[in-house]
């Protein structure tokens, strides 16, 4: 077993599931790093880590599409002391409360930042290449020269984050916004709200159905919007429309349906129901 302290984090990472697609060994550090994954989308970021090499080598990491939050420290073959186990747990704990004050005001310049962007845009070009790519109207949506903006609100219609989506389709949010618990509700609810991961899904439901979506932005927001949403709407019928992440069962590190597993925890967090797309069979 290695004692180089950042090949073990790296090595502990990739058990876990957290590919990175870049290197990133020389980018660690206390602050958090955001980077590629192995199977992220274009423009995606969805690993994340902080690195601590002060005393004992310790750190956390994660993957905001497979879920994975683990927290990790160097395992050099001894047992940590009373005093070393309550001196690591009180540095945790106040780096935690350094980290959330820092966190809470930057996500407060950023969403001011994500406002004054957001009223400069103008109307929808129904005519740009993503919306006619995925055959919806862009309805919700306001247009910053070529990059569309799809507005990231909390239950109380504050405006938070911008995912800005690229005429490739490559998409991106703002850094160091807020992003849990945020959507964006297209329509009026009247009996049933759609809640999906992606925008042109839900817009495509929407197109279809004629019911009321909310786009989540990812599978481990499927939950939180539900349930703020059912706080909001509490005489609605909610149906969790999931992705099918089927692809990600073959995967010796996951062997999980992300997709579906999330839809079927946020129905059962608003006694809901979970739609599922047809799978495409083999000729």
């Amino acid at each position: 077993m290695t004692t180089d302290p950042v090949i073990a984090f790296l090595d502990a990472m990739e058990s876990a599931g957290v590919v990175p697609a870049e290197p990133i060994a020389d980018r660690l550090g206390p602050d958090k790093v955001r980077f590629r994954c192995e199977g992220d989308g274009k423009g995606r970021k969805n690993g994340w880590a902080r690195f601590y090499s002060d005393g004992i080598p310790a750190g956390s990491f994660g993957n905001y599409r497979l879920q994975v939050a683990e927290k990790w420290r160097l395992n050099d073959g001894r047992e940590l002391t009373p005093a070393e186990r309550g001196e690591m747990a009180r540095q945790f704990k106040e780096q935690e409360r350094r980290r959330k004050a820092l966190r809470d005001a930057e996500q407060s310049a950023v969403a001011d930042a994500c406002l004054a962007e957001w009223e400069s845009a103008g109307e929808v070009n129904p005519a740009h290449p993503y919306l006619a790519r995925k055959g919806v109207s862009g309805e919700g949506l306001r247009q910053l020269g070529t990059k569309l903006l799809v507005p990231m609100r909390d239950e109380h219609g504050r405006l938070w984050n911008l995912q800005r989506i690229s005429p490739d389709g490559s998409k991106l949010y703002v850094k160091g916004g807020r992003a849990t618990g945020l959507f964006l509700l297209i329509g009026e609810p009247r009996g049933t709200i759609c809640v999906g991961e992606g925008y042109a899904t839900m817009a495509t439901i929407r197109r279809v159905s004629g019911h009321a979506v909310a786009v989540a932005f990812s599978a481990a927001n499927l939950k939180p919007v539900a349930v703020a949403l059912d706080a909001r709407f509490p005489r609605t019928n909610f149906t969790i429309c999931a992705d099918d992440d089927s692809h990600l069962i073959a995967n010796p590190r996951i062997a999980r349906n992300i997709g579906v597993e999330a839809a079927e925890e946020a129905a059962r967090a608003v006694g809901g129901r979970v739609a599922i797309p047809p799978r495409k069979e083999n000729p």
